[in-house]
């Protein structure tokens, strides 16, 4: 009798082993389904990217800029130009760290970030990579410093963990840097060291500069 009690335990012992695991696959499978499903599927970015088409280089936007600029500043003591959703898009194609991979570069501006966007092909599938930016001023850098942060970073509709922000940090700061528009251009280098503000507000990423000899007034980039 004890015998066969044992071996019913036994049974009932197995059975409840084959359920966990046939329940630990089910959830598995229903959470590799659910990843899929979210990365695969199209973020919401609002419309394509727009505004004053400022040039189709960086070399062209950049001598627009330098020239507003030096209008501005020879009529007043500041001067503001707009870096459009298109400017930006150039910019961010022009220095895309994976060309070959990452496709349809574009860029708009979201809730005061930068929302960078590009199709990534992942096997016999594509995800829209997604990257929200923030770029601002840097104060502990030297003047005209400029401070780029990756805040988020997603596959279609799904938010990828930190760790990966963390690894990809550097390419796609270094995609979105402002650095390389100045440096392409001799006024606008010469100016550099006057940049007083840099905000991105719902028409783009304003700049704004003093005249040589004045003071900075960081307000003026949010009239």
């Amino acid at each position: 009798m004890s015998e066969r009690r044992a071996r019913r335990a036994g049974q009932l012992g197995l059975i409840r082993g084959c359920c966990a695991g046939l329940v630990l696959l089910l959830v598995l499978i229903g959470l590799a389904a659910y990843v899929a499903d979210r990365a695969l599927a199209s973020p919401d970015l609002g419309p394509a990217p727009s505004g004053p088409d400022h040039g189709d280089s960086e070399a062209a936007i950049a001598a627009t800029v330098a020239v507003g600029l030096a209008a501005q500043l020879l009529a007043q003591p500041h001067g503001v130009v707009t870096l459009s959703e298109h400017d930006l898009t150039v910019l961010a194609d022009a220095h895309n760290p994976h060309p070959d991979r990452y496709r349809n570069v574009a860029v708009r501006v979201r809730g005061g970030q930068l929302v960078v966007s590009a199709y990534d092909p992942v096997g016999p599938f594509s995800t829209t990579a997604v990257a929200r930016l923030t770029v601002g001023l840097d104060p502990a850098g030297a003047p005209g410093s400029v401070r780029v942060s990756l805040t988020e970073v997603d596959a279609g509709q799904l938010a990828l963990p930190g760790w990966i922000r963390d690894r990809i940090a550097g390419q796609l700061e270094s995609a979105i840097s402002l650095d390389p528009l100045f440096s392409s251009n001799p006024a606008l280098q010469a100016l550099r060291g006057n940049l007083e503000c840099l905000l991105v507000a719902a028409d783009g990423v304003r700049i704004g500069m003093h005249r040589p000899g004045s003071a900075a007034a960081p307000s003026v980039c949010q009239t």
